[in-house]
């Protein structure tokens, strides 16, 4: 697909993360919180399993150069967390030289949601 994009104005893919994107945080309900700390084995393979969706993109890396942006919108400030995942499973990333050919490291912005209603 990105051989296909001839526009040379195209430098970046958002991946954009919602709360079911990440275990441990829950929709909002009276009974249970919205964020459940995660054990060390539970950590490691949430940041584990956001390594492996990075292999897509250092795959797509190799047809065409790009940015990489990911963007967290969770209500409040329940979405730090998720933000820490994904900054630690970049520079596990990094440490085994999984992003080398990118210009610059993948960039998380994180959005906080004001209502709990927003999407």
């Amino acid at each position: 697909m990105l051989s296909t994009i001839t526009s040379p104005v195209f430098s970046r893919i958002t991946v954009h993360y919602k709360k079911d994107n990440f275990r441990g945080v829950g929709s909002w309900r009276e009974d249970r919180p919205l964020f459940r700390e995660l054990s060390q084995a539970e950590r490691a393979e949430e940041v584990s399993r956001h390594r492996t969706i990075f292999k897509v993109f250092r795959e797509a890396h190799r047809v065409r150069d790009f940015r990489l942006e990911l963007h967290v919108t969770i209500w409040g400030c329940i979405g730090e967390e998720p933000v820490r995942i994904l900054e630690e499973a970049i520079a596990e990333e990094r440490a085994e030289n999984g992003f080398n050919d990118f210009l610059c490291d993948p960039f998380v912005d994180y959005n906080p949601q004001r209502s709990r209603l927003s999407p």
